[in-house]
């Protein structure tokens, strides 16, 4: 099979001509772009380094105050398979990825954040997974890679699951894979173009607005096929400041995991859908505790406030302490949730 991404000459017969077109989908590649000045160029090197050549990158510049707009220009004379859309107010990563979808005219369709980067092998190995297993939706692994592309750790599954539509393993395979984290983000994946049709991210959620396009996919019962390989570089930076945290944050924690339940509602007299689900929402409303611990410009009021939308929840906290003895969680958390006291929370987040 050739990478070279060319087109068929005149002369080629109909049948080589459409033989090379099956051999060759073409992937949309949406990146939206927002202050990544530093890291842009060694993403979109990773994009154009692809060994499958027959790619559209689509660079979203979400009205970047950088050097980044400018960026995108110059990769987009550099390389006629780049493509640059500039966005005249921000409209946040969700408003970017739906501008890039209006955008998209491949087979296929992959995303990809601006300051990460992807394997040189990673579309070939998903189309020709893809392929392989008739899937419409092919996840892969991530490696947590430093500011300086140094490799820190990585975050896969121990060997690589075939998630056949209308198995009776289908919601359970789904289940180990949210458990893992790999379903929530929209990288470290490849979409038939007819899987993702129609859909667009919300633009009105601040968190986890990405798990809900991938359950909307998943709700049109796709083939889906899960690799163990670290296919996607993810940026990892942990600055330890404060942070700035809106109280649209916990509520969409709240409306994603409502949407997690949904889900998996007809599934839960499985035990192990049921393990894994609580498990991942213990773990979701545990994360964004100590950021609201540490957000910066709140009342410990408010703090108190939003962390109890969390924990006090009719519907999540009885799944959320199904699974809290064994969550990621500090045992100090685990035990204020037990207890559940505004005063003790409000010791807790000053």
């Amino acid at each position: 099979m050739s990478d070279s991404g060319s087109m068929p000459s005149c002369a080629q017969s109909d049948q080589s001509a459409q033989f090379e077109q099956a051999d060759q989908p073409k992937v949309s590649i949406i990146v939206p772009v927002y202050k990544a000045e530093r890291f842009l160029n060694d993403c979109v090197g990773s994009l154009i380094a692809q060994s499958h050549t027959n790619l559209q990158i689509i660079l979203v510049d979400d009205a970047s105050p950088d050097s980044c707009p400018q960026l995108c220009d110059e990769w987009s004379t550099k390389d006629d398979r780049i493509i640059t859309l500039h966005l005249t107010e921000g409209a946040g990563a969700s408003g970017a990825r739906n501008a890039g979808l209006e955008h998209a005219d491949g087979d296929y369709v992959m995303f990809v954040d601006s300051d990460d980067l992807l394997a040189p092998q990673s579309v070939k190995v998903c189309l020709d997974t893809a392929r392989q297993h008739h899937s419409d939706m092919v996840i892969f692994g991530k490696r947590y890679i430093d500011e300086d592309n140094r490799p820190l750790r990585d975050s896969v599954i121990d060997i690589d699951i075939n998630v056949v539509a209308g198995s009776d393993r289908y919601y359970r395979q789904l289940a180990e894979l949210l458990c893992h984290d790999y379903l929530n983000p929209p990288w470290g994946k490849l979409f038939s173009r007819e899987l993702v049709d129609g859909l667009r991210f919300e633009t009105d959620m601040v968190y986890e607005e990405d798990l809900l396009f991938v359950l909307a996919a998943l709700e049109r019962h796709p083939n889906v096929y899960a690799l163990k390989a670290p296919l996607y570089g993810y940026r990892h930076m942990d600055s330890g400041m404060a942070t700035v945290f809106r109280r649209e944050k916990s509520l969409n924690v709240v409306k994603a995991n409502y949407a997690k339940l949904d889900f998996f509602q007809d599934h839960l007299d499985d035990p192990d859908v049921r393990r894994n689900l609580s498990f991942n929402v213990a773990n979701d409303i545990g994360w964004v505790i100590p950021m609201i611990k540490r957000a910066d410009g709140i009342s410990t009021d408010l703090k108190v406030q939003y962390v109890m939308e969390m924990t006090s929840d009719a519907r999540l906290r009885p799944v959320m302490m199904e699974s809290l003895n064994h969550s990621w969680m500090t045992i100090s958390q685990k035990l204020l949730i037990m207890l559940n006291s505004p005063w003790l929370w409000k010791i807790a987040l000053r």
